[in-house]
């Protein structure tokens, strides 16, 4: 059956007029049965960490990717009677008309062009409670290809997904629909032949569309399912011509990579020091604790609670980056080494001394620790949690604040500002989890307190040049007296996971308000709020501003989506206008700006992974790998440790830190420096902005 179905797919090609014309199509490109994949679930988290800001591939076989991270596990592989079958178990329907996610599959090459899919399929739901099963051809990323599916009410569609610009939100165009009735016991076959930009497509034999569509002239094929699916077989095939073609442009693709790999200096190690025991995921925090002028590292271990949104912590290590142990606060163990939330804990001179305290949040308590020591110097109560009748909340999180439910404020960061005038960050902003923020003074003196949809970390600018900070916090800019400016609240519905405003034109132009608004997408608003651009890419979130594209005036803004496309990649230049998207790994941790090369064009990191990582520059290529040295790639920061001033990596997972450096010296007189969020407020959802600045080589 199976060597009959791949020869009859073979034999058949030739039907379409542009494969006929070329001779026929009789070149195989790709077949499964699924006997490759071991029987169980098709996919599975490779190691502990929460993906959305730390390196946790999901693990499959035969070239095979999982594209949406909601629900992975609902795909299985079985074996039956001698056939191995790839099932998606599931009900996603309601996603059909909310965040519009859908559970894909994806294997292939963005490369591959004309080409003629067939696969095998049963559509297990009933027809009144079905969502869309079928294949996805000319796959591009998670939200750019074409499917012939089945759909609710014995529908069978074939359509577009074009991002945002569909005829609805969720970006599809149909393209063509009939009414069948699909025997959902047996098999039937699905056909898509994709030359050029006719497209022909069959059931079972039979032609059921042709139309003409350009958007798309290759790309990946998938596999898509909404509801319960069986797949038995798929194959993929082309002719000589189009094959042959596909190899030139893969070629031509990889002597590129090489090349402007050859001309990166290539990741030299540093440093490596074993934290095992005491280690952590991604809850890392750098600044000078000691007082000889060099970072030290502090690790963060914590136990979660409720659900893992809300956290104590239970241990911090001081180290120096020799890997000498400084201090430790608390008892270790490496079960608490990860976390998936922020981190109560900087390292910042507090009281203006001259040297580096702790500030850290541990149950009621925001304690003040001795930089050198640990020894704790001052304490003061956290605030009352409670959130007040007709505050403002992300309501997700307000159960979580019922007095009886959460008895005292989890504080979920700190950040340092300048509230008062006086020159220095030596304000404080507390906050909740998504819904309450307070400011004091460095000595703990309420200033003042303010609700909203907060999203999670601050930005602070002088709006009014009144030298004095405000706080864009979510979609709501505060004066420095807490007083609210302006606010987007009832306009965007989601949490804010990133926020940054300045003039990123760098020629004097108003200032833009950028906002990475989770499944809101991303929204560029002017100085005083008012929404320019709205950009529903999926779920936006920790973006970073750099030089990423020195061919474009000012700097970039790069978002990454998480939840629903994974790793999907947005570029958008000054003016909040897109320049490309791409997809290079299903995955959504944090996208930092890395000064790398030092001559003013900025890569930004996907991770430390030695195949799916490396650094990319502003056209979606991997310009700089890491070496296969054992190095872990749970986490990352990048921070300039050396002084020359390009960027160092740190890369660590709870047993060791790997920091790396340049393997060749600068060769110029003038070297980039750019200026950067500074180390003491760090946090897993902060907007890194990297803002240009040179400095004379010195001799």
């Amino acid at each position: 059956m199976r060597a009959l179905f791949t020869l009859s797919l073979l034999a058949g090609l030739a039907v379409h007029p542009a494969a006929a014309a070329a001779g026929g199509a009789d070149t195989l490109l790709y077949h499964t049965d699924f006997s490759r994949l071991s029987p169980g679930a098709f996919g599975e988290y490779a190691a502990r960490g929460f993906p959305e800001y730390h390196h946790v591939p999901l693990e499959y076989t035969d070239g095979w990717e999982i594209v949406n991270n909601r629900g992975p596990t609902e795909w299985k592989v079985f074996e039956l009677d001698g056939e191995y079958l790839l099932e998606y178990l599931g009900y996603n329907t309601e996603v059909w008309t909310h965040d519009f996610t859908y559970p894909i599959l994806c294997r292939g090459d963005l490369l591959w062009g004309d080409y003629t899919m067939e696969a095998r399929a049963t559509p297990l739901g009933r027809a009144e409670t079905a969502g869309l099963t079928g294949i996805v051809f000319r796959y591009r990323d998670g939200r750019h290809y074409y499917l012939f599916a089945f759909g609710p009410d014995n529908t069978l569609t074939l359509r577009c997904r074009d991002g945002e610009k569909g005829f609805r939100r969720d970006g599809w165009h149909e393209l063509a629909s009939a009414k069948v009735s699909p025997d959902r016991i047996k098999p039937c076959l699905m056909r898509v032949e994709a030359y050029g930009k006719l497209i022909r497509c069959y059931l079972d034999g039979k032609q059921v569309f042709e139309v003409s569509d350009g958007r798309y002239t290759g790309g990946k094929v998938g596999l898509f399912a909404c509801s319960p699916v069986r797949y038995h077989e798929l194959t993929v095939a082309t002719t000589p011509e189009a094959k042959s073609a596909f190899l030139q442009r893969a070629e031509a693709r990889q002597r590129g990579l090489d090349s402007l790999r050859r001309s990166n200096s290539a990741p030299l190690l540093w440093k490596r020091i074993s934290t095992s025991g005491f280690g952590v995921a991604r809850a890392l925090r750098l600044g000078d604790l000691d007082g000889d002028g060099r970072p030290d590292l502090l690790l963060v271990q914590n136990i979660p609670f409720f659900g893992g949104n809300f956290n104590l912590i239970s241990c911090m290590t001081a180290i120096d980056l020799d890997g000498r142990l400084l201090w430790q606060a608390g008892k270790p163990d490496p079960d608490h080494a990860y976390l998936s939330y922020d981190v109560a804990a900087q390292i910042y001179d507090i009281d203006d001394d001259g040297e580096n305290e702790v500030v850290c949040a541990q149950e009621r308590w925001i304690k003040i620790l001795d930089g050198k020591t640990g020894r704790c110097e001052a304490r003061y109560q956290v605030p009352e949690s409670r959130i007040l009748p007709g505050e403002t909340s992300w309501q997700e999180y307000r159960h979580y604040y019922r007095r009886d439910h959460l008895p005292y404020l989890n504080v979920d960061c700190f950040a340092f500002c300048d509230l008062r005038g006086l020159g220095k960050p030596l304000d404080v902003i507390i906050k909740d989890r998504h819904t309450r923020l307070w400011a004091f003074t460095n000595k703990f003196e309420p200033l003042w307190t303010a609700s909203a949809n907060l999203g999670h970390y601050p930005y602070f600018h002088d709006y009014d040049k009144d030298g004095r900070d405000e706080i864009y916090l979510g979609y709501t800019l505060f004066d420095d007296d807490g007083r609210v400016v302006w606010t987007l609240d009832r306009e965007l519905q989601e949490h804010s996971d990133g926020v940054c405003t300045g003039d990123f034109s760098l020629d004097g132009s108003p200032e833009r308000v950028f906002v990475s608004a989770s499944d809101d997408g991303v929204a560029v608003l002017d100085r005083d709020g008012k929404i320019l651009k709205h950009h529903r890419v999926g779920h936006a979130q920790t973006p970073s501003i750099g030089q990423f594209r020195p061919d474009i005036p000012g700097l970039e803004y790069c978002n990454i989506n998480f939840w629903g496309e994974p790793g999907l990649i947005t570029l958008y230049d000054s003016r909040g206008d897109e320049i490309i998207n791409f997809e290079l790994f299903h995955a959504g941790s944090p996208v930092l700006p890395v000064n790398w090369r030092g001559d003013g064009t900025e890569y930004f990191m996907l991770s430390p992974n030695t195949v799916l990582g490396g650094l990319v520059d502003g056209w979606g290529r991997r310009v700089v790998m890491f070496p296969g040295d054992g190095h872990p790639d749970l986490a990352y920061l990048v921070e300039d440790l050396t002084g020359d001033p390009r960027d160092e990596i740190l890369v660590w997972d709870p047993d060791w830190i790997y920091i790396y450096t340049q393997d060749r010296a600068f060769q110029g007189d003038s070297i980039y420096a750019p200026a950067r969020p500074p180390t003491f407020n760090e946090s897993n959802y902060r907007t890194a902005v990297s803002w240009p600045g040179w400095e004379k080589v010195k001799p």
